[in-house]
Formats: C-alpha cells, sequence, structure tokens
C-alpha cells in the first residue's frame, strides 16, 4: 500500500486529537434526570436489584459506542492519508506526450470522432487520467513547430483543462522536429515514457529516422487513421497579363489520392459569384491541371471548390476541397521623364491607363520632388531622393552606371530571358546605330549584353532599383518592335515590385511578410474567423504566422491590404496513414502496460465511515447503546 494524501506526522496528530475528544465525551458521567416517584424505598429495592443485572451490560453498550466512533475516526484518517494498491502507482516517470495536430489530423475517416484530431484527444485524456501520483507529465502540439502545454507537471488535470480548446490546424509536419524536442525534453528525466499520437502522414516507412531517445526511454505510437480517400486542391494561383493590367489568369490544379477513377466537379466563384463550372473524370491518383484565361475580376476575392460525385466514394479530408485567391486592383505609378522630347518612350507610358506620367525639360527637373519612378532620357543630373531610376543613354558623367566604352553597330549575343525585364520580350536582330557599355557592380544583373558586354543593366540593392540602357532608343529600330510596349511595362512591373506571376497568395504555417506602405508603423491581422492579431511590421513588411486557409485582411495605418492563404501541400493532402518504426529504437504500439485503473479507496473508506455512522444512530436510537 503506498499512501500519497497528506503527510502520516499531520494525519497521525490529527487522529490522536479525535480520539482523545471521543474518550473525553464518554468518560464525562452522564447527568440523570430526576423523577418523581410515590413511594421512595419501593422503587429502590427495584431499581437495586435491576442494577445488579444490567450494571455489566451498559458498560459494554459504552464501550460499544466509544469504539465506533473511533473506528469512523480512524477510517476518515486513513482516507485523509490517500492510499493507492502497490500495482496502482508506478516508479517516478517522466511521460511526454506528443499530439500531431497538422492538417491530416483533420480527416474524418476515424469511427469514435468527428475527426482524427477528436480521437488522438481522446487517447491523450486517456493517457492523463491513469497516470501515477509521482509522474510528471507533459503534452506538446506539433506540425511544422512544436507547442508545449506547459512544464513536466505532476498533476495532470492542469494538462487536461488545456487540451478542451486545441484545434488542427491547416499546417504541414515536421516529425523531426518533434523527435529533436522530444530527445531534448527527456535527456536528463529518465525512466521515461515517450507517447506519439499522430496519423503518420508524411512518414516514409521506406527511410526511418535513427532517433537516440536513450536506453530508459520506452517509445510509444498511437496509431489514427483508417482510410487514405482524398480530393484536394493543391494549388490555386493568379497572375496579371503585362500586356494588360486589368486582365487575369487563373491556375487550378486537382489531385485525386483515389486508387479507382471518380467524378468530381469544379466550380470557380468570385466575390461568391459562380462564375464557371467544370466536369472532372480523374483517374486513380491523377493530378489535373486547369487554366482559366482572361479573367477580367480585378480587386475581387476568388474561391476554388472541388466536389466529390462518385456515390459510392467518400473524400474524407475537406480542409483542402477548398482554395482561395485574391487578385489585387492595379497600382497606380507617378512617373516623371526628364528629356528634351522622346515620343518613343512617351508613348506607351501615355497610353498606359495605371501610369500618372508628367514630363519635364532638364532645366525644369527638381531633385526634391517624390515620384515613384523617374525617366532621365540621355541626362544625368542629380537623383531624387526617393523612387526607382531608368536612365536611356545615360552620359558619362553623372550616370551610376560606369561607361566602359563606346560599340558601334552592336550585336546582341546574350540575352538573360528569365529576368523580370524580358518576359515575354525577344531582342533577335535587334538593330542598334551605336551604345554605351557598362561596367558591372556588386548589385547588378547584365540582361542584354553584346559579346559580353553588357549594354542593358539592372540594379537592385535593396533600397531602390535602377535600369540603365546603354544606346538611344531613336537610334534603334527597338521602339518599333511589338515586345517594346511589354517591355517598358516590364520595367515598371520592376520597379513597382509587383509580382504578376502570383498576387498577394500566401501558405499556411509559415511567417509571411507582407509588403506594406513605408509610412505604415500600425498593423492588425483580421484571420478568417473574424478574429484579431497584432502584427509586427519589420523594414517595410508586416510579419503574421497564418495556420487557417481563407482570406485575411490587414489594416495598418496606411492603408488596409487582403491576402489569400491556402494549405497548398501535396504531402499533406496525402493522409494515407503510417505505422512509425525507428532504426535504434524499439516503438511499441499499445499502452496496456503503461495504464492501469485508478482505485480511489478515499472514496470507500468514506462510506464505511458513513455506513458506520448509521449502524450508531440504529442503535442509539433502539437503546442497544446507551
Amino acid at each position: 500500500m503506498q499512501l500519497t494524501g497528506l503527510p502520516i506526522e499531520t494525519v497521525g496528530w490529527l487522529a490522536a486529537a479525535a480520539a482523545l475528544l471521543i474518550t473525553v465525551l464518554y468518560v464525562l458521567k452522564l447527568r440523570k434526570r430526576k423523577v418523581e416517584i410515590p413511594f421512595s424505598p419501593l422503587w429502590g429495592r427495584v431499581v437495586t436489584a435491576q442494577k445488579d443485572r444490567t450494571d455489566w451490560w451498559r458498560r459494554l453498550q459504552r464501550f460499544l459506542s466509544w469504539l465506533i466512533h473511533i473506528v469512523i475516526a480512524a477510517l476518515l484518517a486513513f482516507a485523509m492519508l490517500g492510499p493507492h494498491f502497490d500495482d496502482e502507482v508506478l516508479d517516478e516517470r517522466h511521460i511526454l506526450i506528443l499530439l500531431d495536430n497538422s492538417a491530416s489530423m483533420g480527416a474524418t475517416d476515424v469511427t469514435g470522432g468527428h475527426s482524427r484530431f477528436d480521437v488522438a484527444r481522446d487517447k491523450a485524456r486517456e493517457v492523463l487520467d491513469t497516470v501515477g501520483g509521482n509522474d510528471r507529465v507533459m503534452v506538446a502540439l506539433f506540425s511544422n513547430r512544436v507547442q508545449p502545454l506547459g512544464p513536466f507537471v505532476d498533476d495532470p488535470s492542469l494538462v487536461e483543462a488545456s487540451l478542451r480548446d486545441l484545434q488542427v490546424t491547416a499546417n504541414p509536419v515536421d516529425l523531426g522536429q518533434a523527435l529533436d524536442f522530444a530527445v531534448d525534453s527527456l535527456r536528463d528525466r529518465q525512466p521515461a515514457e515517450l507517447v506519439i499520437i499522430t496519423d503518420g502522414a508524411g512518414y516514409d516507412p521506406d527511410y526511418p529516422p535513427d532517433v537516440d531517445f536513450g536506453e530508459e526511454v520506452t517509445v510509444r505510437h498511437l496509431a489514427i487513421g483508417e482510410r487514405s480517400e482524398n480530393l484536394a486542391i493543391t494549388a490555386f494561383n493568379a497572375r496579371r497579363y503585362p500586356s494588360n493590367r486589368m486582365d487575369h489568369e487563373l491556375f487550378v490544379e486537382v489531385r485525386s489520392f483515389f486508387d479507382r477513377p471518380v467524378d468530381a466537379t469544379l466550380e470557380l466563384s468570385a466575390d461568391g459569384r459562380l462564375i464557371d463550372t467544370q466536369s472532372l473524370s480523374l483517374g486513380a491518383r491523377e493530378i489535373h491541371r486547369q487554366f482559366y484565361p482572361g479573367q477580367a475580376t480585378a480587386g475581387e476575392r476568388l474561391e476554388a471548390r472541388v466536389r466529390l460525385n462518385t456515390p459510392d466514394a467518400r473524400d474524407v479530408f475537406p480542409l483542402d476541397d477548398r482554395a482561395y485567391a485574391v487578385i489585387p486592383p492595379p497600382s497606380r505609378l507617378s512617373v516623371q521623364l526628364v528629356s528634351e522630347g522622346n515620343l518613343f518612350i512617351e508613348g506607351p507610358l501615355l497610353l498606359n491607363n495605371h501610369v500618372d506620367l508628367e514630363r519635364l525639360d532638364p532645366d525644369g527637373y527638381d531633385p526634391n520632388a517624390e515620384f515613384d519612378v523617374t525617366i532621365f532620357d540621355r541626362v544625368a543630373p542629380e537623383p531624387p531622393a526617393t523612387g526607382h531610376l531608368l536612365y536611356l543613354n545615360p552620359p558619362e558623367e553623372g550616370s551610376p552606371f560606369e561607361i566602359t566604352g563606346l560599340e558601334d553597330s552592336p550585336i546582341v549575343t546574350d540575352v538573360r530571358r528569365e529576368h523580370p525585364l524580358m518576359r515575354w520580350v525577344t531582342l533577335a536582330d535587334l538593330n542598334i546605330g551605336e551604345t554605351n557599355t557598362f561596367a558591372l557592380a556588386v548589385d547588378d544583373t547584365p540582361v542584354v549584353a553584346a559579346f559580353g558586354q553588357p549594354i542593358i543593366v539592372a540594379r537592385d540593392d535593396g533600397e531602390r532599383r535602377k535600369v540603365g540602357i546603354g544606346f538611344d532608343l531613336r537610334n534603334s529600330d527597338f521602339p518599333l518592335r511589338v515586345g517594346f510596349p511589354i517591355f517598358v511595362l516590364n520595367v515598371l512591373d520592376f520597379f513597382a515590385a509587383d509580382d504578376v506571376e502570383m498576387a498577394r497568395s500566401y501558405a499556411t504555417g509559415q511567417t509571411w511578410a507582407i509588403p506594406v506602405a513605408r509610412d505604415a508603423d500600425t498593423a492588425e491581422m483580421i484571420d478568417p474567423d473574424g478574429q484579431r492579431h497584432r502584427a509586427a511590421i519589420q523594414r517595410d513588411a508586416a510579419l503574421f504566422y497564418g495556420e487557417k486557409p481563407g482570406f485575411y485582411h490587414l489594416e495598418t495605418n496606411a492603408g488596409d491590404i487582403t491576402i489569400a492563404a491556402n494549405m497548398a501541400n501535396p504531402e499533406e493532402s496525402d493522409i494515407t496513414p503510417h505505422i512509425l518504426e525507428f532504426e535504434s529504437a524499439q516503438v511499441d504500439h499499445q499502452i496496456d502496460d503503461l495504464l492501469f485503473d485508478r482505485r480511489q479507496i478515499w472514496i470507500w473508506l468514506l462510506f464505511a465511515a458513513l455506513a458506520l455512522l448509521l449502524v450508531e444512530w440504529f442503535t442509539y436510537n433502539r437503546r442497544w447503546t446507551v
């Protein structure tokens, strides 16, 4: 028998005091009542004869009454000691429960709960409810990061209370990080029990990790999950056409994780308005990609949804059935052109509805004026303090690009086609009368070169961007080509850092760096559930860790921004459950020897004391003990 209640010394003093008090009460002489009788000598003889016969019985009655009260006090004292049987409370152990709350734990393929995470949480409670009084317990959530719910504690109820409000996230899983946390947590706390409650999705059984948990650490895996059928949207993005900033193209990728053909419906909506529906017939493990060209939906919230139509099939993972995207409204750029006159560059700028152009003669140029973009045509005065810079055929004096020479009739031999300036632009057989060549600085990228001599250079020093074009546009046929207006638009997009590939789309389970206005110093994020969170601002970006797919609204003192977040993780959408195995540790997949029934003996002791009180009350009223 082991005692886990009050200290035995304290209970001993209390029991002794109670026994002494009971004894004193019984030693006190009862006060007899006065009764008037008609003839005292007669009653005296009767009482004397009766006293001789019952005196010994009365003494025994009073002793039994005293003994019953002493036994009741002893039972109460024993209950305060918190008695437990020897096989119930084990030696002191540290028990670490790793509870998986990654996206795949939201699958609804299990019995006994709404999701895998519900079942996993119940199993965690089962472990907490049956640990011994000397054990120390910690519960930690893990997905792509580890979140301990607290330190090791000796009261499981403290940890169990925090389990009620836990929810599954849309984050991917990083089992290696969770195992490293377990090794660090149990290094100096052995003997120990490591209980991993996960579906094993994302685990590769062909490459089991080699983890040294320690010689006295028992590793257990409680497997969750029964099925792997899932239909998922694994990509949903929007991009703007460079030739028409009001037009966009959408891309959707749908994956089937069924081992048989299934039918589905793909729906696309904008601001809650259905704009397209398409029927899909997907083979086993097939990937379907769909483009939606020419979508004039600027500034709208887009949502893609896939529905399973096969009657006898069930999509058990609803978290990736929806995807979200935001097409931001095209931004307007303030541009000043410092030139004596150049219609070739003025034309594309004037035709662009998203450019506010102001042309200035070199004599009227003010370096203190603020513009998003400044274009210097054949001049290089003092640059403005802010904004990006485009130099067209700059003179050697004042040019930020070092000029190394002058080439007559250069032949374009090298074009960095992956650079944003060259997107959808070709310079084949470009005719140029003459051009300056540039020396490259640390932050320079040669975009176009003639036999290794750069003639178009892009510079990005982290604060502002500059582009240098070594030749006069009027001394070439570049403005006469179809790609020239696109090139001008590419330059503006490069300056505006406007990513035409992906627009305001982020992945869950990451810290997002959301660009904000330079004068923004406070930010608050509203998540898809309407909850508000503070966001830190560093280097003109709001930092926020997002765990839920959907639309987010960022409020700053310099303007608001709407963004979209998606899980967009094919590995996490593959919810196939796996059994964990390790190279250097034996894994138990049951916890029968870890758990035991907590038999609360003190409750039965209280019932016994109550039963004795009822016996004493009954015998007292029957005059058996008085």
